[in-house]
């Protein structure tokens, strides 16, 4: 990416953007294809940040994942009439000079929480990986099947998935959210719960601590990621969009930020300084979803702490902002475009990226003009 990015992010789990419902016909596939390219090139877009597997399942031609049932309503059916939506939006979107990242969440294998849990690996499609690989699962009390990012194989079935989009597609990024090992909960008590990998990390040697094992986990795949990507296609990007929120700045940690909230390095195992420092990644954009008077979490102190972080490391910076929080949590019309001035001011923050698609195709609080103002 040439120049100043700004991106959307458009979510196809639950059918939250795209599609809007399952089994659309391709016309409507089509048509709603083109609105996502029309409402960015509204806003002066250019990039796409399309998710293309939610839930280790695919809106694209896979040998590796089932064909998802966001898509067709059926998970591991075909695709619709043969019509491939990553194909044709990568096309649509260069024709309008826009970048287009394939989306991914790694671990995420099923939806369902706490009071509906859904955990049955008998009801994924009979190609499911997850179905013929059982020993690969975690279910997590969270009501949801995870890959386990401690094993070999998982981490090879993702990067396998990642060469296949990146050699058969014209894409220009691929992308993580902020999605690794699993939000925590707690028990009634208050205790956190345990993910269940006692068994790996006995097998491990324990030569590190459980909590520093489950990083290097991560730090494996980011990095057999990235090396993946560039020996197939150096033009293409790898990014990751984390929690924003690195460490807490304490006695332990006085590198950390002025926050006082949930830590993505020790509550989702997600280490991002390593990850820019190991050059395993072509940029980061955290998720930045407060105000900037939010107290715990300021805007403007934690975009501070990653402009100052990432000087002259190399790796690209982007902000992540909240627009699904606009209407909902009462925010005034002038947060978004403030934030945007403030993220022009940095020196190394060269980019922002929206979450929500939606929020953009209603034009919550006139943000589309003040976005294309600021182009």
């Amino acid at each position: 990416m040439q120049g100043y990015l700004n991106g959307v992010w458009v979510a196809s789990v639950t059918n939250l953007d795209f599609p809007t419902k399952r089994g659309l016909s391709v016309a409507q596939l089509k048509e709603e294809l083109e609105d996502i390219i029309a409402t960015s090139k509204k806003a002066k877009l250019n990039a796409i940040l399309f998710q293309v597997r939610p839930a280790s399942d695919a809106l694209y031609k896979s040998k590796f994942f089932p064909v998802s049932e966001y898509l067709t309503g059926v998970q591991g059916s075909e695709l619709p009439e043969g019509f491939d939506p990553l194909e044709y939006i990568v096309g649509r979107a260069h024709e309008e000079g826009i970048e287009l990242h394939a989306w991914i969440n790694p671990y995420r294998i099923t939806l369902g929480s706490a009071d509906k849990p859904n955990q049955d690996l008998s009801a994924l499609s009979a190609n499911h990986p997850a179905r013929l690989h059982p020993e690969w699962v975690v279910a997590y009390p969270d009501g949801k099947l995870y890959f386990n990012p401690a094993i070999q194989e998982v981490r090879d079935l993702i990067v396998d998935g990642i060469k296949e989009i990146v050699e058969n597609y014209a894409v220009d990024g691929i992308h993580f959210d902020d999605y690794f090992y699993p939000y925590p909960l707690k028990t009634a008590e208050g205790e956190v719960v345990e993910y269940d990998d006692l068994k790996e990390y006995e097998e491990s040697g324990k030569t590190l601590s459980r909590d520093d094992w489950r990083r290097e986990n991560v730090n494996k795949l980011v990095k057999e990621c990235y090396d993946a990507i560039h020996a197939i296609r150096d033009d293409c990007s790898f990014g990751i969009s984390p929690f924003a929120i690195w460490r807490n700045k304490s006695e332990s940690c006085p590198e950390g930020m002025d926050t006082n909230g949930l830590e993505c390095y020790s509550a989702l195992y997600a280490d991002c300084v390593a990850w820019v420092d190991g050059g395993y990644i072509d940029y980061i954009c955290p998720q930045i979803y407060w105000k900037f008077d939010t107290a715990v979490a300021r805007f403007g102190v934690i975009l501070d702490w990653y402009d100052e972080f990432m000087e002259g490391k190399g790796v690209g910076l982007y902000a992540g902002h909240g627009l699904y929080r606009c209407e909902s949590d009462g925010w005034t019309p002038e947060e978004i475009p403030n934030q945007l001035d403030y993220c022009k001011q940095k020196k190394n923050c060269t980019g922002s990226v929206y979450f929500g698609y939606d929020k953009l195709k209603n034009n919550a609080l006139g943000l589309v003009e003040e976005i294309a103002k600021r182009a």
